[in-house]
């Protein structure tokens, strides 16, 4: 839910406030003055607009304004200053010079709502996204082999000799080849047989998502753990596909990527994510609540942003993009991104409540796994099956990429 943040020393106008805001879809955090206010800022939450008396005790609003603007320059158009004093014209005149909205006391609730409405616009999430995270680039070998791909002369030696330019990835991709989703009757040993067996498209989707692995720099507790939830959903959706006969390799792959966007999140602003991780972990909650109230945003919209600028195919795009808005899929998703992000979503729940990328199991935090096993049509004596049997795949795969 959108937040605000109320700064007033009168517990009379922050109830008021907070009713208010309540009524119009927000929650709020209440502060009696700057130094409550900057722990809610540096408590990493993402707010809708900020509320701030002008007079209050050992300071005024036009300098939490200057203070909240230099923390978070976003929050200078969504800032609202409240009084029912009369000022002078050396503060109207810095009002009007900082563009800085204001609300005459006593006020009611189409004054707050009218304010509210006029900020710049709803939140726009691509560009909230692109001011707080850079995306990294395709690195420069997988950007090679994705531009080999794309050509119609090229050849398995090509391709071959452009992965093997890099070790690290020739290493991963034939990890892939010889796992669980790709093995074939005997051993993938070269390159040139993982390209032969695979595919130019299948290798196109390797090579994305094993790419992703360079995003986890530098590599602590919470990157592994990250690793292990998307690998364990990798493993758990090709086991899934396999079951109502969808394409396995697909959503696999898909696995692998539908978290790209925490990568992302976490790279960028390690400590505010560590903090968020922690957040999940304490109080059961799912990773994109707490991302929405911490960035504006969350790894979903990150993933698919990151997709778009590195050439994702549109299936695996919209499987990362949706695979926690399922319940609400609307006319623009189509019905082989819809089966691909009910499986990648089953196998999120089923690693979720069994722990795999967490420090403990989470039975507590309900993904829909019940909801998505009966979307896609497995029974549940049949699901128990396959639930076991990818945990007995998970501990011998995960020894084998980690």
């Amino acid at each position: 839910m959108a937040r605000l943040l109320i700064i007033d020393d009168d517990p009379d106008i922050t109830e008021i406030l907070d009713l208010y805001g309540d009524f119009l879809g927000y929650e709020a955090d209440v502060a009696p003055g700057w130094q409550e206010a900057g722990k809610h800022l540096a408590g990493k939450r993402f707010y809708s607009a900020v509320f701030c008396d002008l007079t209050l005790q050992g300071t005024n609003g036009l300098q939490i304004f200057e203070k909240i603007s230099g923390l978070d320059p976003r929050l200078a158009g969504r800032f609202v200053l409240l009084t029912g004093a009369v000022m002078d014209e050396g503060v109207e005149r810095q009002i009007k010079a900082k563009k800085i909205r204001l609300v005459k006391k006593p006020f009611n609730f189409e004054d707050i709502k009218a304010a509210l409405q006029s900020m710049e616009g709803p939140v726009d999430t691509r560009s909230l996204i692109l001011q707080s995270a850079k995306l990294p680039a395709v690195p420069l070998v997988a950007a090679k082999i994705l531009a080999l791909i794309g050509q119609e002369n090229t050849t398995i030696e090509d391709l071959k000799d452009a992965i093997m330019a890099d070790s690290s990835l020739t290493t991963r991709i034939l990890q892939m080849a010889n796992s669980v989703f790709f093995r074939f009757r005997q051993n993938v040993d070269t390159i040139s047989d993982a390209v032969s067996v695979l595919g130019f498209n299948t290798i196109r989707s390797v090579t994305l998502a094993v790419s992703t692995r360079d995003i986890y720099r530098p590599f602590g507790l919470l990157e592994e753990k990250l690793w292990e939830h998307n690998l364990g959903v990798s493993l758990a959706s090709g086991a899934i596909a396999a079951e109502i006969r969808s394409g396995r390799e697909e959503a696999a792959i898909a696995g692998l990527l539908h978290d790209t966007g925490k990568l992302v999140m976490n790279s960028n602003q390690p400590e505010r994510y560590l903090f968020l991780a922690q957040s999940v972990q304490e109080e059961k909650v799912p990773f994109h609540t707490v991302e929405t109230e911490v960035f504006g945003f969350g790894h979903a919209e990150v993933g698919s942003l990151l997709g778009e600028k590195w050439g994702f195919p549109d299936i695996l795009s919209g499987a990362i993009l949706y695979h926690h808005s399922w319940k609400s899929f609307d006319k623009a998703v189509q019905g082989d991104v819809r089966e691909l992000c009910l499986i990648v979503a089953l196998a999120d729940a089923l690693c979720t409540r069994l722990g795999i990328g967490y420090k403990s199991p989470m039975p507590e935090l309900d993904l829909g796994e019940k909801e998505l096993q009966r979307l896609l049509k497995i029974d549940d004596g049949r699901y128990g099956e396959i639930a076991s049997k990818f945990k007995e795949t998970f501990l011998n795969e995960k020894m084998h990429f980690m």
